[in-house]
C-alpha cells in the first residue's frame, strides 16, 4: 500500500510540476496574443503607407527626458483603409483576355493596391521565405511593391526576420532599403558586393552578411518571378 501511495506522490508531484509552467506560458500566450497580433498589423499597414509615401499622423512623447516619435494606430487603420484596396484574388473571376495586372493574377494571392486620381500607382504583396544567416530554419517575410509596369520596385519592407543582429539583422536598416527604390526587376536584380552599384537591377549587399544578401536575393527574384509566371497564366 505504501508503494502505491508512493507512486500516486509522484505522478502528481511530476503533474504539478508539469502543469505549472504550461499555465503560465498559456497565460502569457492568452495575455499577449492580441497585442503581437496588432504589432504585426500595425507594422504592415504603416509599411504600406510609407513606401507610398501617403502620411500618417504621429505624436511627439517623451520618456526619461528621451524624445521618441509615437504612431497613431487608429489613424494608420483609417488612413490605410481609406486609400489602399486590400483583395484576395480568390475572389476576382474576369474574362481572360483582360489587361489589368490586377486580375490578370492568380487566385488565392493578396494584393495590396494604391489607386491615385483613378491610376494604379503600384501592386505590393507578402513572400515568406526559410532564412540564409542566423537562423536557416526560420522563415524571413518581405513586403514587396512593385510598379504600374510591375518591373520597378515601389519599395521593400522587412516584416519578420531571424537573421544574425548586427549583420543579416541590419537588411532592416532604412539605408539598406531604400537602395531598392525604383530597381528593375528585369532580367533580374542582383545584390553586389565589393564594386559601385552601376546597373539598373544592381544593389549593395550587407557587409559582412553574404548568405543574408544572397537569400534577399533570391526571395526577390523567386517570387517575381511566380508574380509574372501566375499573371501570365490569368492571361
Amino acid at each position: 500500500m505504501s508503494e502505491f501511495k508512493t507512486i500516486l506522490i509522484r505522478v502528481f508531484s511530476i503533474t504539478i510540476i508539469t502543469a505549472i509552467p504550461c499555465t503560465i506560458l498559456l497565460t502569457l500566450y492568452f495575455a499577449t496574443s492580441a497585442r503581437i497580433d496588432e504589432y504585426h498589423e500595425i507594422k504592415l499597414k504603416k509599411s504600406v503607407l510609407e513606401i507610398f509615401d501617403i502620411p500618417y499622423r504621429t505624436e511627439e512623447k517623451q520618456f526619461l527626458g528621451f524624445r521618441h516619435m509615437k504612431i497613431d494606430k487608429e489613424d494608420v487603420r483609417t488612413v490605410f483603409n481609406n486609400n489602399i484596396t486590400r483583395k484576395n484574388t480568390s475572389d476576382i473571376h474576369t474574362p481572360r483576355q483582360s489587361a489589368d495586372p490586377l486580375k490578370m493574377y492568380k487566385k488565392g494571392k493578396e494584393l495590396f493596391m494604391y489607386y491615385k486620381d483613378g491610376s494604379l500607382e503600384g501592386i505590393g504583396f507578402i513572400t515568406t521565405k526559410l532564412g540564409y544567416g542566423f537562423n536557416k530554419a526560420a522563415d524571413i517575410s518581405l513586403f514587396i511593391c512593385v510598379g504600374p509596369d510591375l518591373k520597378t520596385i515601389k519599395g521593400i519592407e522587412i516584416l519578420d526576420h531571424t537573421e544574425t543582429p548586427g549583420l543579416g539583422g541590419r537588411m532592416t536598416e532604412v539605408e539598406f532599403k531604400r537602395q531598392f527604390v525604383g530597381k528593375k526587376l528585369k532580367p533580374k536584380l542582383s545584390l553586389v558586393r565589393g564594386r559601385e552599384s552601376v546597373s539598373p537591377n544592381e544593389v549593395h549587399a550587407i557587409t559582412g552578411a553574404s548568405y543574408t544578401s544572397k537569400g534577399i536575393e533570391k526571395i526577390i527574384n523567386e517570387s517575381m518571378e511566380t508574380f509574372w509566371q501566375e499573371m501570365e497564366e490569368r492571361r
